[in-house]
């Protein structure tokens, strides 16, 4: 997975590796422990909000908007959860989820939830 991030994402921002990277970080925990959904689910959710914030409200808040094309699709989860067992692992996170419901972040707050040095992006 990690040498599909640095090849798709060479050619950009390096934000995008960042995020990337920090969603396959996420992801392992689902198919470590996916019972553990409601625990992990911040983190799990983590890299959305982070790319959500550089990608369309940034410049609101004084950033630059780095990203111009979703970076965590559904090609980045289908990759991921290629095998059965991935994918039955991310099914049954989902599942340990539903019925509850949950909040988002404000806008402005989607940048904390990056878990990267931002500061080698401010200019």
């Amino acid at each position: 997975m990690e040498r599909w991030i640095y090849e798709k994402y060479k050619d950009k921002h390096p934000i995008h590796i960042d995020i990337a990277m920090q969603a396959r970080r996420a992801y392992k925990l689902v198919l470590e422990a996916p019972e553990r959904a409601k625990e992990i689910r911040y983190i799990v959710s983590a890299p959305v909000y982070c790319e959500g914030y550089f990608k369309v409200f940034a410049d609101r808040f004084g950033d630059t908007k780095y990203i111009q094309k979703r970076i965590l699709d559904t090609q980045f989860e289908n990759i991921y959860f290629n095998i059965s067992e991935r994918n039955n692992a991310y099914l049954q996170y989902q599942q340990f989820l539903s019925g509850d419901s949950y909040t988002v972040p404000w806008a402005d707050e989607g940048k904390n939830f990056c878990d990267f040095n931002l500061s080698k992006y401010e200019e």
